[in-house]
């Protein structure tokens, strides 16, 4: 990354020439000022011809730099992993052996990459899932099309090669591209054969690919992963659920009448806020009592004070956590006595709600009779003169009777302080059905007609589920959704400013000055690695704030439900951020900057990017470079994870370690799929845009893809798993509008470029893939993509004809963690045979 860095800002600016020059020195002020320097672009002209010789020496000094980090994370991972092997420790390098031992191949094998390739795509779906296993197909999907441009490279490269076109952007690394060619050479038709070529083999992976992965969804979406719980496949996520059916009997009742005898179960989630306190406050209190219990010595405790640590009374920290635990135990099972009686208060209070007014009038339903006929029916209307039979009343055109649930309210509601207790149920409820037919039919259909009540959804992996946003009301998370979505489009369209600050962090001397520091000879070799490091961490640590920040939005914001839907929303917000990244190295400056000559020319963001494709391609072989074989390396040693683990141990006395600690450092880590797969996808659009203009780029693209499918499928097999399944809808199935996008993005590009090449012919014929790849999208998207969201009908039958329905559920699988009492958090003893040097790697 310093090379890559260091390489594109020593080079000569290249300014687009649509860019008027009055908005670029704004930009550039504004930034400075932002910034509290200038950059380094202030000290050199702005009008810096473009045409300038491209040459391979920091091609040669990144792979030079990339090469010794291999060597080096290599030679550790061969010392640590034949050192782990001789004493049987699997903390680092076999962490799925402690958990997921029944889905990992034999530890420690030798000759571990040609294991991990020649293992079998069924083996390693049993293995890995259907999430990790077609991201994996996504990386080899990625190897195979570069291995065939390498091919394709072999026959260009020459051809190019020998080209007329002379001049400064012809020399160097671009004898090697299209830019040496002649404008109207003959030879372009050997380009766009070449093309032809290369659009016909992706789509046929790509259809091969689909057709794969419809059956592997339908086996998915009927038999689930081995490890989810079966009670996943027959259960829906009912959202927006009316207050007249948030009640389980209730809500039983009525999926009953719609489905008879084919309901299992019926969960309403609760809004217990207190409750959900306590039992954080508790698991707290359990980890300071397992960390007091762990000390040799007896650590004490300050009660009284404002702080924990000073103030107060200073009492026995064991004696005191162990009464804090007693406390809140009580607590937590007194609130959860409350929630049946406080449910059943708050639907009784709905309900005199909906019959009194403010004033004590009664409310007759204005819409009582009006499904009646003649109006005289509603005059001969007696009105009740009960309680009781005005609650039938108003509640008779839902017979439903709730007799057997509020037949003991009176008993207790005097005993219940509703106020305090703040629970009362939500819109959101799980239905389990007893038979994959009921469960289909229910997910796929209209169960009313307004779309502002009980919308149905296939219900998430238990283990995704975020708990504490269940009960956000989903009206006003679509409201989130279109607010936050204007938020991250205005931010794409600014998106030069933050990054045009942290590259101006090359100017070392700007920042010496800006501290009234003594500036110094930028002329040295370390000033150029300075510069150069700087920007490459400030850029680093803004792309990752911006992935955690919109993981962040998702889960506090918008409070998406499950996991699986936090992953989707960052992949899609973090790739079109990607596609920004790249429109900013390409053209060098904003959408917005740009956006009045797109208007007056739409034709000109093709063509803009067109001309300055060449000149960004020495940055992108950099850059593929350091992610394959530095990123490889990295992997593959698991040295941040054994770095942080050893300063740990250094900065933690051994004795202080808890059981729950040790037990932690050996759950398998997960991969981000929102962080992980646009990265991907960003070198996949390069080398499918760069393939008939800069061949070479074919090879570094296979060096990235085989590299990281061998890397990535090890770290499946041995080291990492995910911690939920979502059936390859995170990896595949929404990821494919970026795939057709990258597609549909090279295929104008180039025949943009050859109408630069003025060869009018070669950019006819180059209409024609586009033309294929658009009837291919269409067929796709309407005989497969549309039909793999939910199972058929058909086949869910068949299913539970053949293997009968299902009676034997979990009741507890959907229950939130707060009332599950086989989830209550436990005091844990350290194992003193579990100490040794080796406890933590």
């Amino acid at each position: 990354h310093i090379i890559i860095l260091f390489q594109s800002e020593t080079s000569s600016y290249r300014k687009p020439k649509f860019l008027s020059r009055k908005w670029f020195i704004l930009l550039h002020q504004t930034i400075g000022k932002l910034g509290n320097f200038e950059s380094r672009s202030s000290m050199t002209s702005y009008e810096v011809s473009s045409d300038v010789v491209v040459g391979w020496s920091s091609i040669w000094v990144t792979g030079i730099v990339v090469g010794v980090q291999f060597v080096l994370c290599y030679a550790f991972f061969m010392i640590k992993r034949s050192n782990d092997e001789r004493n049987k420790v699997f903390d680092l390098y076999e962490t799925r052996q402690h958990s997921l031992g029944h889905r990992s191949p034999p530890p420690f094998q030798p000759h571990w990459y040609l294991k991990a390739y020649q293992m079998s795509d069924s083996e390693t779906l049993r293995c890995v899932g259907l999430d990790s296993y077609m991201f994996l197909r996504l990386l080899r999907f990625g190897a195979r099309l570069t291995a065939l441009g390498t091919g394709l490279s072999i026959i260009l490269i020459p051809i190019y090669s020998t080209g007329t076109a002379r001049g400064n952007s012809t020399e160097g690394f671009n004898k090697l591209t299209l830019a040496r060619v002649e404008h109207g050479d003959k030879r372009m038709a050997i380009t766009v054969v070449a093309w032809y070529i290369f659009i016909g083999f992706i789509l046929r992976e790509l259809h091969n690919e689909w057709k794969s992965f419809a059956l592997l969804r339908q086996q998915y979406l009927a038999r689930g992963d081995e490890d989810v719980p079966k009670e996943f496949r027959y259960s829906i996520l009912c959202e927006q659920v009316p207050e007249w059916l948030q009640s389980e009997k209730r809500l039983k009742k009525y999926f009953d009448r719609l489905f008879p005898e084919k309901v299992a179960q019926t969960t309403i989630c609760m809004e217990m806020s207190c409750l959900d306190k306590l039992v954080e406050e508790r698991e707290k209190v359990l980890n300071n009592l397992e960390r007091a219990d762990a000390c040799a010595h007896h650590p004490k405790v300050s009660i009284g004070g404002r702080c924990s640590c000073c103030w107060g009374e200073k009492v026995d920290a064991i004696e005191h956590y162990r009464t804090e635990l007693s406390r809140l135990n009580t607590s937590i099972c007194h609130e959860r006595e409350l929630v049946p009686l406080a449910a059943n208060h708050v639907r009784h209070q709905r309900k005199l709600s909906r019959i009194f007014s403010s004033n004590g009038a009664l409310n007759v339903p204005e819409n009582l009779f009006s499904g009646r006929k003649h109006s005289s029916e509603a005059n001969n209307f007696k009105q009740p003169t009960d309680l009781s039979s005005l609650i039938e009343c108003n509640e008779s055109h839902f017979s439903f009777s709730d007799d057997d649930e509020e037949q003991d309210i009176g008993e207790h509601i005097n005993q219940i302080d509703i106020n305090e207790s703040k629970i009362s149920p939500s819109s959101t409820a799980f239905v389990t059905f007893t038979s994959l037919r009921a469960k289909q039919a229910a997910a796929q259909c209209a169960l009313t007609p307004d779309r502002t009540s009980m919308r149905v959804f296939h219900a998430p992996d238990p283990r995704s589920v975020l708990w504490e946003n269940i009960n956000f009301p989903l009206s006003m998370q679509d409201t989130a959704k279109f607010g936050m979505k204007v938020v991250w489009i205005v931010g794409i369209l600014f998106w030069a400013i933050p990054v045009s600050v942290v590259n101006s962090l090359a100017n070392l001397n700007s920042i010496l000055q800006a501290l009234n520091i003594k500036t110094v000879d930028s002329s040295k070799p370390w000033y150029g690695f300075l510069s150069g490091l700087l920007p490459v961490i400030a850029l680093a640590l803004l792309l990752d704030a911006l992935y955690a920040l919109i993981v962040l939005t998702a889960k506090r914001v918008l409070k998406l439900k499950s996991l699986s839907d936090v992953d989707a929303y960052a992949t899609y917000w973090y790739q079109l951020y990607q596609f920004a990244n790249l429109w900013l190295i390409v053209i060098g400056g904003s959408i917005f900057n740009q956006f009045q000559s797109f208007l007056n020319d739409p034709q000109s963001i093709v063509t803009t990017i067109a001309n300055a494709m060449i000149g960004s391609s020495v940055f992108f072989v950099n850059m593929t470079l350091t992610q394959s074989i530095g990123k490889c390396a990295l992997d593959i040693s698991q040295l941040q994870k054994f770095v942080i683990a050893l300063l740990m141990r250094l900065w933690r006395s051994e004795s202080t370690i808890t059981q729950r600690q040790m037990d932690r450092a050996k759950i398998p880590e997960t991969y981000q799929w929102g962080y992980e797969i646009p990265q991907i996808l960003f070198i996949l659009m390069i080398v499918v845009l760069y393939c008939p203009i800069v061949p070479i780029m074919e090879v570094f693209g296979l060096i990235y893809f085989a590299g990281r499918y061998i890397t990535y499928k090890h770290q499946f097999l041995h080291v990492n798993a995910q911690t939920f399944e979502g059936g390859g809808n995170a990896t595949w199935l929404s990821i494919f509008v970026f795939i057709i996008s990258i597609i549909y993005m090279a295929e104008a590009v180039f025949i943009a470029y050859m109408g630069l090449k003025q060869s009018p012919a070669s950019a006819a014929f180059a209409f024609v893939p586009l033309v294929v790849t658009f009837v291919f999208h269409l067929d796709l998207r309407y005989k497969t993509i549309t039909y793999l969201q939910n199972l058929p009908l058909q086949r869910a039958a068949a299913i539970d004809v053949k293997e009968g329905e299902c009676s034997d559920f979990n009741r507890l699988i959907y229950l939130q963690p707060s009332l599950n009492t086989c989830l209550d958090e436990q005091f844990h003893v350290v194992d003193s045979n579990t100490r040794g040097p080796d406890a933590v790697f």
